[in-house]
């Protein structure tokens, strides 16, 4: 169970901070459930109800340690890109590792998409739209988290997996 200023990954909303807990009635039945209410840090407007018991739940977890965020960044130029033999089968396979929620995934996928975009522009293409939006997706969630665990700006934890990601 988490508690008030807990700092956790919710799905695609990326790192939320927990304000409490509240109760509320489920539509349609008298039953009261526990939810969790949580502010996305990068979006100070938003709200989101999470039922704090588990079950059906978009992905939530505790964001990393700082130990963790420093061992993530560490493994960067061991970690492998994805291959897949053939284009859609590659698009699948970072898309997934996209909505995984989980950091390593959004490594993989950066660093794979940054070969490719690469590879492309060597050859005078342009990366594909779908997979610009992947890598700034990808990009956004990881750096988003890395900089609550790190305790740094976001621009700065950016510019570190830039140098990270495109610097090997």
């Amino acid at each position: 169970m988490y508690s008030q200023g807990d700092y956790i990954s919710y799905g695609v909303q990326g790192v939320c901070q927990v304000q409490g807990i509240t109760e509320m009635n489920l539509p349609g039945s008298k039953e009261k459930k526990q939810f969790y209410v949580l502010t996305p840090v990068y979006d100070q407007n938003g709200t989101i109800y999470s039922p704090v018991e588990e079950g059906k739940v978009s992905k939530r977890r505790p964001i990393l340690t700082r130990q963790e965020a420093d061992e993530l960044l560490s493994a960067i130029p061991s970690t492998p890109i994805i291959s897949a033999s053939d284009r859609k089968e590659f698009d699948i396979k970072c898309k997934e590792a996209v909505l995984s929620g989980e950091c390593i995934q959004w490594v993989v996928v950066m660093k794979t998409l940054i070969s490719e975009r690469d590879q492309r522009i060597a050859a005078g293409k342009k990366m594909t739209t779908t997979n610009e939006r992947l890598l700034k997706s990808a990009g956004e969630k990881l750096s988003g988290e890395l900089a609550i665990s790190l305790q740094l700006d976001k621009k700065m934890v950016v510019d570190i997996l830039r140098q990270k990601l495109e610097g090997e």
